[in-house]
């Protein structure tokens, strides 16, 4: 076996079908199994995905976070390739998988990800982030430095990584948010590379959700400042806060002034309340961060 696809899945019934039949169309000249890890699915998700040839895993919903998950699906896998996949990721054409393995030709590279293209009448400000975030030029990372100066954005949602370094590098399963976060700067530091893949492409939108936006800044910007290792004296909330207000009016001029080009206009009413939870969750993050208190 040359790559296991492994699929986190609850409750996925409304894409999983097509993101399957997605993957079983690729033009790959190797082989390729997929490994379901479901955690709980109380709709349709497992009668759709019994339809396909498919390893089916199991585990309980109280043991799930997105690390867990992933290793227990590494752990079943033949393949010498893994790649992470969202279950609600849609392959863009039949190359995605051969040009997300590709880069392994190079011994040195630990991990690929690709490029993140949302569906911007469904959610305008994750697809203005993905436009930011996932350009059209390939990026190498070998160190820190290229982390920092060329902005690395892994991503489980569609990602590949090499099993042997995957079996000494594994993914935490303590935090309930961005294993994806911490896995990348660990094999760079053991001297690996990281690659981002422009031609490796996946539809992924969500729907817009003030809660998540704001849950999911929280817990990456405690995350990066843990990574970071920023100082943790609580007077610098001083500066964080100053940010927090200083970066308000332009991100929200931002996020109209996209969704106004593109004609999106449905969503105006809710692009400040948007921007105020993501920057709010990324000021509580750091908060909570400096106050020397734990997420998990």
């Amino acid at each position: 076996m040359d790559v296991s696809i492994v699929i986190r899945t609850k409750n996925e019934a409304e894409f999983i079908g097509v993101t399957l039949r997605k993957v079983d169309e690729q033009e790959f000249t190797g082989n390729f199994e997929i490994i379901i890890v479901d955690s709980g699915s109380t709709d349709s998700t497992l009668d759709i995905v019994k339809r396909y040839d498919v390893r089916l895993i199991e585990i309980p919903e109280k043991e799930f976070s997105y690390g867990r998950a992933l290793n227990i699906g590494a752990y079943y896998a033949a393949g010498n390739y893994i790649v992470n996949l969202s279950a609600h990721a849609l392959p863009r054409d039949k190359e995605w998988l051969t040009n997300l393995i590709n880069p392994f030709v190079d011994l040195r590279v630990a991990g690929v990800y690709g490029r993140q293209l949302s569906v911007g009448r469904l959610n305008p400000f994750e697809a203005l982030l993905n436009e930011l975030f996932f350009g059209e030029n390939k990026i190498e990372f070998n160190s820190r430095r290229d982390i920092k100066f060329r902005k690395l954005h892994f991503t489980n949602s569609n990602a590949a990584i090499r099993k042997n370094v995957w079996e000494k590098f594994k993914f935490n399963e303590r935090v309930p948010y961005g294993e994806d976060i911490f896995w990348p700067r660990e094999v760079i530091d053991a001297s690996f590379s990281i690659v981002y893949s422009p031609d490796a492409i996946v539809y992924h939108t969500h729907k817009v959700s003030i809660s998540s936006v704001y849950r999911n800044s929280l817990n990456c910007a405690y995350n990066l400042s843990l990574l970071g290792q920023k100082k943790r004296w609580m007077p610098l909330i001083m500066v964080d806060v100053a940010l927090f207000f200083g970066l308000i009016p332009g991100t929200i001029l931002r996020n109209l002034t996209y969704i106004w080009q593109h004609g999106y206009q449905q969503h105006a009413r809710v692009a400040p309340f948007w921007v105020l939870s993501e920057l709010l969750g990324s000021l509580m993050g750091k908060a909570v961060y400096r106050a020397k208190r734990r997420l998990w």
